[in-house]
């Protein structure tokens, strides 16, 4: 993506600027005429243009609301309900009055110009549009427009600000997350065909440590795991893909860690840290439970090499998750399947994706490896050999 637009001439509208583009607001401002003189960063991110221009830049309000840019972005009948809300006061800040303003518009809005009545605009006011993204449902966001005045006391402009129709007590639960993996998921929008390391990790005999526990015991030791293993896969830059069970995926994409190597070096690396992140989670849970003995609990992982994962994001009304297909991903699986007792097993093809630099810096030589098969190890199960049974692996 390009830079964000130039601040616009007037000096108070740019200082207003630079602070919402500071602390990341979805955010326009418009001059005194109704003339679109800035957006925002995080407004070209969302809809996905890297040109200002194509969403009306330097534009009166009725004009790139034209755009095909604009109309693809919000739902008819949002666009209707602004237009019913701000043409009167549009008409009150018009010369030229209606003629005008059909002349601005193209003659598209002719018959609903000729309705309206003058009014004039209050200090603020809030409204709700349906955001379209794609073939996703659509999005409800909350905006509110505020005039803005000079020190002198002179109507210079609006500010629009757009945010999610969520209540605080939601958004908290959202916060919590890790910003810059959510960037990396919303990248995901448009399914598409990537390289990446994949990562499986899972409890080894988890239906046995779950009968040793008590129900709440057991629950608060797979949220810890799992809250741990997000945390480390955020950390090395990667994408948690699914929660299945005791069990997590997660994918370390070459755009994002910027190469091959980079990207199986962040796996790697996020795979060690499991290992580590796991036995102080699972000490901590046997400290509080008598019940559970350190021991008992085992977090294997599987890190194999996709070349050309389909990925996308799976929006539902209930969740957001990342996925990826291709058969790598099943063997990725299996892989993690066939490590025993906290074992962290890495494919060939994902150890040679490393150059020299990122594997001197894991203090690995992949020159100097030695593997076996998935179907050479003891602890391979038959769907293991069946469906990854060539794949050569070796234990970190």
């Amino acid at each position: 993506m390009s830079s964000p637009p130039s601040l616009p001439e007037h000096p108070e509208l740019a200082e207003v600027a630079r602070s919402l583009e500071e602390a990341g607001w979805a955010a326009e401002l418009y001059d005194a005429d109704w003339k679109l003189v800035w957006v925002s960063s995080e407004i070209l991110e969302l809809t996905g243009e890297s040109d200002p221009a194509e969403l009306g830049y330097g534009e009166h309000v009725l004009e790139h609301i034209r755009r095909t840019t604009f109309q693809n972005m919000i739902s008819a009948e949002s666009v209707a309900s602004l237009l019913e809300v701000e043409l009167p006061m549009v008409l009150h800040d018009t010369p030229g009055g209606k003629e005008e303003m059909k002349r601005l518009a193209g003659g598209t809005l002719d018959e609903v110009i000729d309705r309206i009545e003058e009014r004039a605009p209050p200090t603020s006011w809030a409204s709700q549009i349906e955001f379209l993204q794609g073939d996703l449902p659509p999005i409800p966001v909350n905006l509110l427009v505020t005039r803005l005045h000079s020190r002198k006391g002179e109507h210079i402009g609006r500010l629009v600000l757009y945010g999610p129709a969520l209540p605080t007590s939601i958004l908290s639960l959202v916060a919590r997350g890790d910003p810059a993996m959510f960037e990396r998921m919303a990248r995901l929008v448009d399914p598409g065909r990537r390289p990446a390391a994949i990562l499986f990790a899972d409890v080894q005999d988890s239906g046995l440590v779950s009968k040793r526990l008590p129900s709440a015991s057991y629950f608060g030791l797979l949220r810890g795991l799992i809250t741990a293993i997000d945390e480390v896969v955020g950390r090395f830059g990667g994408v948690v893909g699914k929660h299945a069970g005791d069990g997590a995926t997660a994918f370390f994409i070459a755009d994002d860690l910027g190469s091959p190597s980079g990207a199986a070096r962040g796996a790697l690396e996020a795979a060690r840290a499991i290992a580590v992140v796991a036995r102080d989670v699972v000490k901590r849970t046997s400290d509080e439970s008598e019940s559970l003995d350190p021991d008992d609990v085992r977090v294997n992982v599987g890190v194999h090499w996709g070349g050309q994962l389909y990925m996308g994001q799976l929006v539902t009304g209930g969740r957001l998750e990342v996925t990826a297909l291709g058969d790598t991903v099943n063997e990725a699986a299996r892989i993690q399947q066939s490590a025993r007792d906290g074992q962290v097993l890495a494919s060939k093809s994902l150890l040679e994706q490393l150059r020299e630099d990122d594997a001197k810096a894991l203090d690995i030589d992949p020159d100097a490896m030695t593997y076996r098969t998935i179907e050479e190890l003891p602890g391979a199960s038959s769907k293991a050999k069946r469906d990854a049974g060539t794949v050569p692996v070796t234990t970190l």
